[in-house]
């Protein structure tokens, strides 16, 4: 069952039956003094409807359906500095995806809010993703994503991101609003928006209680593939840790010599983990639980026919793989000689305390498309600062 967030506002008019417009003002939802107004759109500007009224910088909208204009009356609900009720913004049917870039640089435990309601036919609720690289969106972390719109009664729509890390101090945060099927279908109709804001804290604010100091540095995945058995796609037992590996090329086995580039405890080259062309995706799940500033590395080589390169991309979700945040994401390779691979995640908040974390290593397309030669890998560790 969709839970809906109602105003006073709303309640009132529920139970009396009249305009919106005659709502006593409401100054904002968000009663937490510690909070700042970072963006705000209030569409009373016929003129300049799509511009923010306010913004800290690098706010906007975009609309992928049929066309937006003003309508009138607005809503009372959320506006800032008792800003008349005036014109709201109209998403006319067919709908589209909606996108509020917010980017929140500066803040966390942000909070975005607005105004909602539709016409008959426009759409019955509103699904709500985001993004923190700026181009894959995810509803990971969120308590509710799902939002149920009245028929001509403005409804207050909230959504709170403060337990995102990824979402603190995020210059490509947005957040994507999308429609049901039905008015996508059909050109009458629409859905009307007020008084969209983005509100957070100061990231350098005293309060809640600062993140403490991270601890030591430690290795918590591991593996040296000294136990592999002999056969095609033996069972690969991760020497620390919870991870796991899986290839989605030819097939995989065991390679003598391994390397001792990376070896953890003075662990002897046994065996290395060969990757047999035709090549595809490794992926290396490795959930980062209580663990901050991660860090991948491992030792690479490859056969003459082997991929020439590694290319790294990671996962804060679990499906959706990006480079965003990365410094490096291709490693060549040497042929015949071990070389380390190290890749810092330290900077990408969404590697930390991640039971979803995962990184796919993808080789060359000349690869793929042969059965001849291979990548080896060997002493793959995942390390980082306790928490």
């Amino acid at each position: 069952m969709y839970r809906i967030l109602l105003s006073l506002g709303v309640l009132f008019t529920l139970f009396s039956c009249v305009d919106d417009r005659d709502f006593p003002l409401t100054d904002t939802p968000i009663t937490n003094p510690e909070y700042e107004l970072i963006h705000y759109w209030n569409f009373n500007n016929s003129e300049t409807l799509s511009a923010a009224t306010y913004t800290t910088g690098g706010a906007s909208l975009e609309y992928f359906g049929s066309s937006y204009d003003e309508v009138n009356p607005g809503s009372a609900i959320n506006a800032r500095n008792q800003d008349a009720a005036e014109n709201a913004l109209r998403l006319r049917n067919p709908s589209g995806e909606f996108i509020i870039k917010v980017p929140s640089t500066g803040y966390k435990n942000v909070i975005l809010s607005y105004a909602a309601t539709r016409t008959g036919s426009g759409s019955q609720t509103q699904t709500i993703s985001y993004t923190t690289d700026g181009t894959n969106y995810i509803q990971t972390g969120l308590s509710q994503t799902d939002f149920t719109v009245i028929e001509d009664t403005y409804v207050l729509v909230q959504i709170n991101f403060s337990g995102i890390e990824a979402a603190t101090n995020n210059p490509n945060f947005k957040v994507k609003v999308t429609f049901d099927e039905p008015s996508s279908q059909i050109t009458n109709g629409n859905n009307r928006i007020d008084n969209i804001t983005l509100d957070g804290i100061p990231a350098g604010s005293s309060n809640p209680e600062p993140e403490p100091e991270p601890g030591e540095v430690e290795v918590f995945h591991y593996w040296n593939f000294n136990d592999l058995v002999s056969g095609n796609n033996p069972e690969i037992t991760a020497n620390m840790g919870n991870g796991s590996l899986q290839y989605l090329g030819n097939y995989y086995d065991r390679v003598s010599p391994g390397a001792d580039v990376n070896a953890q405890s003075a662990d002897e080259a046994g065996y290395a983990l060969r990757l047999r062309n035709e090549s595809g995706d490794l992926i290396i799940s490795v959930p980062t639980t209580n663990h901050k500033n991660i860090v991948l590395k491992y030792a690479a080589t490859r056969t003459g026919s082997g991929s020439q390169t590694h290319t790294v991309s990671y996962t804060t979700d679990g499906t959706n793989y990006t480079e965003t945040g990365l410094s490096v994401t291709e490693f060549m390779l040497t042929e015949d000689v071990y070389s380390l691979l190290e890749i810092d995640f330290s900077s990408i908040t969404g590697a930390n305390n991640n039971t979803n974390f995962k990184i796919k290593i993808s080789h060359d397309t000349a690869s793929s498309q042969i059965q001849n030669g291979n990548n080896r890998i060997d002493n793959l560790t995942v390390e980082g600062n306790t928490l």
